[in-house]
């Protein structure tokens, strides 16, 4: 089996689903392009994509040159190594080249595919469901845009509700990150990309520096994707002459145990509303990819809790919005009032049913063994 996932988030999807696998399918032969965390789970790697991924319309059209080259050769890849499956992960601008070269001769199932809710024009499903994929979809909204496009759509829920909890107590987590046990705690989310990392964590170390000058007695933390983003992190710190902890693996942590975070547009608002924690959402991408991106999208909002609840639960501060001044401000009136935070840890944690039943990973691997040839009955007693 091949798996090919091309950025931090789908590399962790990816891992977790071997894990799975393997459970399920123990002899299976696991091989794929991704990151460590495939690595760390028994994933054969044989291309490394940990770097691969960018943000916006713009920046990808610049870099089409370089994933041509790498489009080839994942392509000659697969087609060398010959597998039973191909799992394509997240990834969208890439994969689904992936999926239209490869799902004839290699029997293709896609997690976590493009999203196609709240689109103004449906392509990105129809392009799938004109090809003999079979789609894994986490949200019940995708699954109902992917239905209608006449895809071959199987909503499995999503990983988070199993992943997101905490591994430390409030107190170990203080004495890990040696946090002043009298000052409120604010978890910064930067994103999972170098480009996300540059665009938004100066905003909120600056939100944070406000909080500061305002008199606050709160302290602040960076909860870092990878260790890949690790320099980066380190020297914008340095820029700001700050002297935070950056910690690598303590996301959950630090979102269970804040008082408020100011997260990045993306998985983590999802993984922060299931842990409860009051939140504001920020990202920040260049004009021209603003102003196509509204051409495409007809939603509302941005953020993953706010799609599910179908109302503006957590606030979104967007491209001009999205500046220290203005997160400060926000996030100053989550942090004085709390019943202003308590009311949206409620409504954050409603939002947990919308996402299925717990083991979501379980039942996408599952998925993966019956178009590896598994009957219902072969895989009947497995956990």
């Amino acid at each position: 089996m091949f798996l090919l996932a091309g950025e931090a988030s789908g590399d962790t999807h990816a891992a977790h689903l071997a894990q799975a696998l393997q459970q399920l399918v123990p002899h299976v032969d696991l091989v794929g392009a991704g990151g460590p965390r495939m690595a760390e789970a028994g994933v054969r790697i044989v291309l490394d994509t940990s770097g691969w991924g960018v943000v916006g319309y713009v920046e990808a059209y610049v870099r089409v040159p370089a994933f041509a080259v790498r489009f080839r050769r994942v392509v000659n890849l697969v087609r060398a190594l010959r597998p039973h499956v191909l799992v394509l992960v997240d990834f969208p601008g890439f994969n689904v080249f992936v999926a239209k070269a490869l799902c004839r001769q290699v029997p293709t199932v896609y997690f976590f595919p493009p999203m196609a809710y709240g689109r103004r024009r449906p392509g990105r499903a129809k392009v799938l469901a004109a090809l003999p994929v079979r789609v894994l979809v986490a949200f019940p909204f995708e699954y109902e845009a992917y239905r209608a496009a006449g895809a071959d759509v199987v909503f499995v829920g999503h990983p988070a509700r199993d992943v997101a909890r905490p591994s430390l107590t409030r107190g170990q987590l203080w004495e890990t990150l040696r946090l002043r046990p009298d000052g409120r705690l604010v978890a910064l989310l930067p994103g999972s990309r170098p480009q996300e990392v540059r665009a938004l964590l100066p905003v909120q170390l600056g939100a944070y520096q406000e909080l500061v000058r305002r008199g606050l007695a709160v302290q602040a933390a960076v909860a870092t994707a990878s260790e890949r983003l690790q320099p980066l992190v380190r020297q914008i710190l340095r820029t700001h002459r700050l002297k935070l902890p950056a910690p690598t693996g303590h996301t959950y942590d630090l979102l269970a145990h804040a008082d408020a975070a100011v997260v990045a547009s993306g998985t983590a608002t999802l993984e922060a509303a299931l842990l409860g924690t009051p939140s504001v959402v920020v990202y920040r991408v260049s004009r021209l990819t603003e102003w196509i991106a509204r051409r495409e999208a007809a939603l509302p909002w941005v953020s993953l809790p706010n799609l599910l609840a179908g109302q503006p639960v957590v606030p979104e501060l967007l491209q001009k919005d999205c500046r220290p001044g203005r997160v400060a401000q926000v996030l100053h009136a989550l942090l004085v009032d709390p019943s202003r935070a308590s009311r949206m840890r409620d409504q954050l944690r409603a939002l947990a049913e919308a996402l299925g039943p717990p083991g979501a990973t379980t039942r996408a691997a599952r998925e993966v063994a019956r178009a590896l040839g598994f009957g219902a009955q072969e895989l009947e007693g497995v956990p």
